[in-house]
């Protein structure tokens, strides 16, 4: 989606699927409004479709789940580093323990829209 308006359409399948239970619904074309949403978001129970006003609000919520499922497998990718038995040295065990503490601080960043990822060592 090339208009920075419209919404991630994983951002907002993710979220009315999170905010409607399982409800069956399309997303038939970018959403970047109310009228946009009204016209291409659609239920098959018309009744279970949330309004734009709980998708805008919930949005966060949902972005940060994905952030710590991010997260998690970062940390999960260098949990090899944290054994008492790798072969590092001081230093370079040292860099991972920052990087791996950087990860999991992740969730004190204000917005989950803008999350500055700690670089891995080499």
């Amino acid at each position: 989606m090339g208009d920075s308006n419209l919404m991630d359409i994983r951002l907002l399948s993710d979220t009315l699927a999170r905010l409607s239970s399982g409800a069956d619904f399309s997303i038939r074309g970018g959403v970047g409004n109310s009228s946009d949403y009204d016209t291409y978001v659609v239920f098959v129970d018309p009744s279970r479709k949330p309004s734009w006003l709980e998708v805008e609000s919930s949005k966060a919520d949902t972005q940060w789940v994905v952030i710590r499922a991010e997260r998690g497998r970062k940390l999960s990718s260098c949990d090899w580093t944290a054994l008492s038995d790798v072969p590092l040295s001081s230093e370079k065990r040292g860099e991972w323990e920052v990087y791996r503490q950087s990860l999991r601080d992740i969730p004190d960043q204000s917005d989950p829209f803008s999350i500055s990822w700690p670089t891995r060592p080499l």
